[in-house]
C-alpha cells in the first residue's frame, strides 16, 4: 500500500468486520397472493391481498481473503418514512455467517434501503454496480452497521480485494 500517511487503510482495525462482495447477477422478484384469514389485518394490503417485493443479489466475497471465494446472497429490505432508527434499532441490517451448505450460500445479508432509494438503486444494479461492501458491529458481528455499493474499487482497497475472479 502506499505510504501514505492519510491512508485510513493503514490502521489495523480498519478492515475489522468489513466484507467485500462482488455481485455476480441480481432479482426483483414481485409476490402477490391473498392473505391468510390468519394474517393481521394491519399487515394486509387494500384489505385482502399479500405482496412481497425482494430484491436479492447473488455474489461472492472478495475480501477478507478467509472467506474468498464464498457464495453470498443478499437481500435489500426497502423501508418507508415511518421507521426511525434510535438506540433501540442499532443496525441497517443483519450478516449471518453460518452458511447454509449444500442447501444454500455461506453467508446471508438483508440490507434495508430507503424505500426512495428502491427506483435508483434498481438503476445502479443495473447498471453499475458490482460491488458491495458490508461493516459488520465488532461486538455484534450479525449486525450490519453500514453499507456501501460502488462501480469499482477503491484504489486503497485493491490489496485487500485481492485479483479479480475468472469466470464463474
Amino acid at each position: 500500500m502506499p505510504s501514505d500517511p492519510d491512508n485510513a487503510t493503514h490502521d489495523p482495525g480498519f478492515f475489522d468486520g468489513r466484507f467485500m462482495v462482488e455481485i455476480e447477477v441480481w432479482n426483483w422478484d414481485l409476490y402477490v397472493g391473498l392473505s391468510h384469514p390468519s394474517m393481521p389485518r394491519k399487515f394486509r394490503f387494500q384489505g385482502g391481498l399479500m405482496y412481497n417485493r425482494s430484491v436479492v443479489l447473488d455474489g461472492r466475497i472478495r475480501a477478507p481473503s478467509a472467506h474468498r471465494g464464498m457464495p453470498i446472497q443478499v437481500w435489500l429490505s426497502p423501508f418507508s418514512r415511518g421507521i426511525r432508527f434510535n438506540a433501540n434499532k442499532h443496525d441497517v441490517g443483519r450478516f449471518y455467517s453460518d452458511g447454509l451448505g449444500a442447501r444454500g450460500p455461506a453467508f446471508e445479508a438483508d440490507l434495508r434501503i430507503p424505500e426512495e432509494a428502491l427506483a435508483p438503486a434498481l438503476i445502479s444494479l443495473g447498471s453499475v454496480w458490482k460491488f458491495v461492501d458490508i461493516w459488520t458491529a465488532k461486538d455484534r458481528p450479525e449486525s450490519v452497521r453500514a453499507f456501501t455499493f460502488s462501480a469499482a474499487i477503491h484504489p486503497n482497497l485493491v490489496d485487500w480485494a485481492g485479483p479479480e475472479f475468472g469466470p464463474p
